[in-house]
């Protein structure tokens, strides 16, 4: 079925999903009120919830309701090293139950692209007095973490979906700001506003 809200998007070779044609169809001049976080989701649900529930989600957005939980869906997850690792294991899990059973380990992956960064476990060991100060403390990270960082490094090669942000660059939401964040992406024919969870 082809959705009523996607049409071209001018001077590109993309689509767009109009989510103010969408609100505006429930209650006109809806979309003005709405806040821009609330225009944001509600483009996510006209381009990601199932059709026949599409009205009744969107009500809950143009009225304030409260009533009924509607469907989120995050263009990327981002996770920093330690909860993320966790999840990692976890799947890494999950594929080995799926082998044993004599499924195809290969098809467990994240659903949602995933960002891992590995910040916050930079212990100071040597003081900034030193000009080789960073260089010093992140071999010693290197070693400290050496098994955690290998696992963390066969992720990215055994799973599809994940990017991993490597150690040394920066604390998570500077990365995700200045790095990682497209603000619209451009995937498989549609643009759509940057969420992350």
């Amino acid at each position: 079925m082809i959705n009523q809200y996607r049409k071209p998007l001018p001077g590109t070779a993309l689509d767009y999903f109009d989510a103010r044609e969408a609100v505006n169809a429930i209650a006109p001049g809806a979309w003005d009120r709405l806040s821009y976080t609330a225009r944001v989701h509600a483009e996510n649900l006209v381009r990601k919830c199932d059709p026949a529930i599409l009205g009744e989600c969107l009500g809950q957005i143009v009225h304030n309701k409260r009533d009924r939980d509607f469907p989120w869906f995050p263009a990327r997850v981002v996770c920093h090293d330690i909860l993320g690792q966790t999840a990692l294991v976890d799947l890494a899990g999950l594929r080995d139950a799926i082998a044993e059973q004599g499924g195809d380990p290969a098809q467990v992956n994240p659903v949602v692209p995933v960002q891992l960064i590995v910040d916050h476990s930079l212990a100071v060991e040597c003081g900034g007095f030193d000009p080789q100060a960073f260089e010093k403390n992140r071999a010693i990270e290197d070693r400290r973490n050496e098994d955690r960082f290998h696992f963390i490094n066969w992720t990215k090669q055994a799973f599809k979906n994940i990017e991993v942000i490597p150690p040394g660059n920066g604390i998570m939401h500077q990365i995700n700001l200045e790095k990682m964040s497209p603000v619209i992406h451009a995937d498989r024919g549609l643009a759509y506003p940057d969420t992350c969870v």
